[in-house]
């Protein structure tokens, strides 16, 4: 009997399986096939990573004039040598539950540093919109007003002292009241009236290297300190300090130094899109 109970049990074991043997190999193949499908979306990740680093790089960063990102800084650093993961890589020799766990701690690891490059282009981004909304680039009194340029920028015949001087902005005459708007969002960092020279002035300062002078006013409508939106009025044409008649004397500095201000506004913006401009202003 213990002969015969021994032989069926060799003959249960190999040729029939347990209840319980059964349950594990159907749950490890239930496993093989989950670490299948993980694999393959992880691939599919990496490769819209790869398109996401190709905009990043071929566009993205050539808007903002920043240069490629290298390959090797990409990569995070990762060569992929360790097992990461405590607890989901296997201590074992499963090849297949080791080699998601380092695919996916490589993918972790790039999306993090893409993100980083990402967040850095937001920065930038915000940083430009700022700028453009900054930048001098409307002229400061509306088409829709009359008047004409005098005088422009560079070496003229000073009409007081009857040398040839360097003109540092443009003269724009009009008549006495028109309204000066500002050219771009900015600060006001002056606004006196000199008692000569460019008389009632305001200047503003918009950041970025670039302030705007608006000179001979008939009236200053801003106070040092204030905020302003562009097209935003900041006085009224006149004819205070040093002047000949009624006109705007209008500088541009970039980084200390006066520029032509022609360079910096759109000549084709028509009176009704000036208008919208300034009206934003009132809001």
């Amino acid at each position: 009997m213990v002969v015969l109970a021994a032989i069926l049990r060799i003959v249960f074991d190999q040729y029939l399986e347990s209840p319980k043997f059964e349950h594990f190999t159907e749950r490890n193949e239930s496993l093989r096939k989950e670490y299948k499908q993980l694999n393959d979306k992880i691939a599919k990740a990496e490769v819209l990573l790869q398109e996401v680093q190709k905009r990043d790089d071929k566009l993205y960063r050539s808007v903002f004039n920043l240069d490629p990102v290298p390959s090797s800084v990409r990569e995070a650093g990762y060569g992929g040598a360790a097992i990461p993961y405590d607890g989901f890589a296997s201590n074992g020799t499963d090849d297949m539950v080791n080699k998601t766990a380092i695919n996916l701690e490589k993918l972790s690891a790039k999306a993090r540093v893409q993100s980083g490059f990402l967040n850095d282009l937001y920065i930038k981004a915000q940083s430009q919109q700022k700028l453009i909304a900054s930048k001098p680039s409307i002229q400061p009194i509306s088409p829709g007003d009359t008047f004409r340029i005098t005088s422009s920028y560079g070496f003229r015949w000073d009409p007081f002292t009857n040398q040839r001087r360097m003109h540092q902005g443009i003269d724009l005459a009009g008549p006495i009241g028109v309204k000066i708007h500002a050219a771009g969002d900015g600060i006001v960092i002056s606004a006196i009236d000199a008692k000569s020279g460019y008389g009632k002035e305001v200047i503003v300062d918009h950041g970025f290297g670039y302030i705007t002078r608006y000179a001979h006013l008939d009236r200053i409508d801003v106070e040092c300190g204030q905020t302003l939106k562009r097209g935003q009025c900041v006085g009224l044409l006149g004819s205070t300090g040093r002047s000949t008649g009624p006109h705007l004397h209008y500088e541009v500095i970039y980084e200390n130094k006066t520029v032509n201000p022609m360079h910096f506004y759109f000549e084709n913006i028509n009176a009704e899109e000036y208008q919208a401009i300034a009206s934003q202003t009132l809001n």
